[in-house]
């Protein structure tokens, strides 16, 4: 067993972050890979990062999609395996999807009419779409969760009454889902706190962009360690919560909800990706360049606000000072938020220097000392052989050496 860890990946104005959890699991927040050589670098360091298969063949044992915006989703067709893992080619490159999170609340509000087009789907996002559907098609064919490279977690219940036969695989709003998961790890949980219902979030049909559908998703990730007070083993759990690209609106229904119903601890986290890259406007109603004055939307800071002592807050975006997002206002007000809980740091993705070959690093996090901490990553995880040799997967099922 390891250090859980976090790995947000240099895609600018973007977002790729893989959780590696304590007994080896790997869990994928969506994925930004442009074309062209000069981005080969991604690939080859997200599939160092991956477990193999008997086969040296890479797989994800998750894939959470926050919303289908292309800075989210480029690369997926040519990067992952699509279809039945029957088929995965023997010396297959591409990375196999062991299980995907996916709401279909965004993808029916991004090709809502009256949305002037600004809800198009690109075409990784419609192939990602497409997946989804063959899997959910399988499930209800076959009544049960098929296996590595065919599961599927729907993220919230369809408005429409359309998840209503296969609400074991649906992850309901406010809840853990965790368990639900066919990974098998007691190190992970997870906990569902958006896409809101639309009726929450606005009553115009032409606000319900792919921003404001974003998932929200609390990650728990426990680790074993050795007490020296104690002498004996403890468990540790540190919070990391994501939001893709949610915007005001989402964290101030969000808080308000959670205020309601007495559950405002559900928003602690002592790692936050700053949502959409750092942009004021998940803050704020008002316009950073139109506005003299811009106010600071109360209910949507104090639902960013729950960090735990030592919390880090990552961003993933360009550098700062060229244009917004990132925002400077932002980034200020993160900090305030760190310092009033005691301590903490911020750190940007395109802050964090080079590679000795000249590639922009990785900003990596792991919690040593119970603590989330910044690491420099040295050495490609080297997996070559299966994590648990005893157990191999074989033609779609799992036998023993």
């Amino acid at each position: 067993m390891t250090l859980p860890s976090i790995e947000v990946f240099p895609v600018g104005n973007g977002d790729m972050t893989l959780i590696t959890t304590e007994n080896g699991k790997t869990i994928l927040i969506d994925c930004y890979r442009k074309s062209g050589s000069d981005y080969d670098f991604l690939e080859e360091r997200l599939k160092d990062r991956l477990n193999t298969d008997d086969k040296g063949r890479p797989y994800v044992d998750v894939f959470v999609l926050t919303h289908p915006d292309k800075d989210h989703i480029t690369g997926f067709n040519t990067m992952f395996y699509r279809g039945n893992p029957d088929d995965w080619g023997d010396n297959s490159t591409r990375i196999r999807i062991n299980e995907i999170w996916s709401s279909p609340r965004v993808f029916r509000r991004a090709t809502a009419t009256g949305c002037d087009g600004n809800n198009t789907l690109c075409d990784d996002a419609v192939k990602f779409n497409t997946e989804v559907k063959r899997r959910v098609k399988l499930y209800r064919e076959d009544g049960y969760n098929c296996g590595d490279g065919n599961r599927v977690i729907i993220l919230s219940s369809d408005e429409d009454g359309k998840t209503d036969d296969i609400s074991s695989i649906v992850a309901e709003l406010y809840t853990s889902f965790g368990h639900m998961s066919g990974i098998d790890d007691q190190s992970l949980n997870a906990y569902l706190l958006a896409p809101a219902d639309k009726q929450e979030v606005t009553e115009d049909e032409e606000e319900l962009t792919k921003n404001n559908s974003s998932a929200i998703i609390r990650f728990d990730l426990s680790h074993t360690f050795n007490d020296e007070g104690l002498n004996e083993n403890a468990t540790c759990t540190k919070s990391f919560l994501i939001g893709g690209d949610a915007e005001v609106k989402c964290w101030e229904v969000l808080y308000d909800k959670l205020e309601s119903t007495g559950q405002l601890d559900e928003l602690a986290y002592d790692v936050l990706l700053a949502p959409h890259h750092c942009s004021w406007r998940s803050l704020s109603n008002d316009s950073e360049s139109k506005c003299d004055d811009p106010q600071l939307n109360a209910s949507a800071r104090a639902a960013l606000s729950f960090a735990n002592k030592d919390a880090l807050i990552l961003c993933s975006s360009h550098e700062f000072g060229c244009s917004t997002p990132p925002s400077q206002l932002a980034r200020d007000e993160y900090e305030k938020i760190l310092t009033d809980n005691k301590g903490g740091k911020f750190l940007a993705v395109a802050e964090q220097g080079e590679d000795s070959d000249g590639k922009p690093n990785s900003l990596f996090i792991t919690f040593a000392n119970n603590k989330p901490t910044k690491t420099t990553k040295t050495k490609a995880r080297n997996f070559s052989k299966v994590v648990n040799p005893t157990a191999v997967k074989k033609d779609g099922k799992r036998t023993y050496a």
